[in-house]
């Protein structure tokens, strides 16, 4: 488990260090890199520029994304116009507070954009194709089976009728997979998610599981399809601090070991470098500041960066000065 308190402390000394990443602060360095292979530019510390070739080899491209409270045309903009590409195997931040707008970028990611907001205009590509203008899909359930969801609140996310194990095994099925195969498949994925007694979960029913083991199951059930794209909206919010902790790591280990593209919805910039290896700062249904990590804790530009980083010390004051 990883405090707090101890992953500023590191993003610090990165920091201080001159360390390009803070994501090495919170890993050990593979030393199978070559150190004479290129290296990535630099993070953008303002709102990326609208890109063109780049578009279609982008896992996910957003241009001028603007989406309104609802269909009046004096309705007010959640999103104003926000634009952000995310290459194969990036983890990105939308760290922003409930009226940002930072949700609602992520749900029209997934397609689950609920009523009666409304996308006004803007582009969103995904693996080339375009999203705007499809209908939506069910609560919960993206409309694409590439794009991979974790909700807010597992528990009230899953469908109380069923059981774990119709959950995993119904979309395994319709892949192909015989009846033995989808149920070996889903005790795989619940193991690989960190549940204990994964023959015991796949036959409970909703009501009989912790927040906790509720989480993991939508994390092996995100796995079942191999996704390009996983969107959690604040995935630890209905966690205490000790399970919070344990899902971070999960997922950090999780993207690593399988490359997943990820973006996470989170009000915490500590959340957010625990996970990901660039932030955008989300204000007013805007990107106020987008950088990486290592830059957003060691220079931030905007006044409200500035702000959510005061808060954090706060919160933490045993961890050193910014």
């Amino acid at each position: 488990m990883t405090d707090a308190r101890a992953v500023l402390r590191r993003i610090n000394l990165a920091v201080r260090a001159g360390i390009p990443s803070a994501e090495s602060a919170l890993t050990p360095p593979d030393e199978s890199l070559d150190p004479a292979a290129p290296t990535a530019p630099t993070a953008e510390t303002t709102v990326p520029l609208p890109s063109h070739w780049f578009r279609s080899a982008a896992v996910l491209d957003v241009r001028g994304l603007r989406v309104a409270a609802g269909a009046r045309p004096d309705a007010p903009l959640l999103v104003n116009g926000i634009s952000l590409s995310i290459t194969r195997g990036e983890v990105i931040g939308l760290v922003g507070d409930a009226n940002s707008g930072a949700l609602e970028i992520a749900q029209c990611i997934a397609g689950l954009l609920p009523a009666p907001a409304v996308i006004r205009s803007g582009s969103i590509l995904f693996n080339g194709g375009e999203l705007v203008g499809l209908p939506p899909r069910p609560r919960d359930r993206p409309r694409d089976a590439r794009i991979a969801y974790l909700p807010r609140d597992p528990l009230g996310s899953l469908d109380h009728g069923v059981t774990v194990g119709t959950k995993l095994t119904a979309p395994l099925r319709y892949l192909g997979l015989a009846k033995t195969a989808a149920y070996e498949r889903s005790l795989a994925l619940l193991d690989q998610a960190g549940v204990e007694r994964p023959e015991d979960t796949f036959m409970s029913y909703p009501h009989q599981l912790s927040h906790v083991v509720a989480q993991r199951v939508h994390i092996a059930a995100s796995l079942a399809s191999k996704p390009d794209l996983v969107v959690a909206d604040n995935p630890t919010d209905a966690l205490d601090a000790s399970d919070s902790s344990d899902i971070l790591d999960l997922l950090r280990m999780l993207q690593r070991d399988n490359g997943l593209t990820m973006i996470m919805v989170t009000r915490s910039i500590s959340v957010a470098a625990l996970t990901c290896q660039r932030v955008a700062v989300v204000r007013s249904g805007t990107i106020v500041e987008y950088a990486s990590v290592a830059e957003l804790f060691g220079s931030p530009k905007h006044p409200h960066t500035r702000e959510l980083l005061h808060a954090e010390q706060n919160q933490w004051p045993g961890s050193p000065a910014l």
